[in-house]
């Protein structure tokens, strides 16, 4: 069940980031949604820390903390 919920938590985050991007214009949401869906493959495969550690900052920084 926990693995369900981390999934879906990642999940949010890439949405909620790609949403972000809808209000940049159209050269800068391009290069930014490939870079989200770059970030969000090469963590797939990381140690359980790394994951949490990106996870933090990726929250922090779309929430603008």
């Amino acid at each position: 069940m926990a693995a369900c919920t981390h999934v879906s938590q990642v999940r949010a985050l890439y949405k909620r980031i790609l949403v972000l991007h809808r209000f940049l214009p159209i050269h800068l949401r391009a290069l930014g949604d490939q870079y989200v869906k770059d970030e969000f493959r090469r963590h797939k495969s990381a140690a359980p820390e790394e994951v949490r550690s990106f996870m933090t900052e990726c929250i922090d920084t779309c929430l603008g903390f």
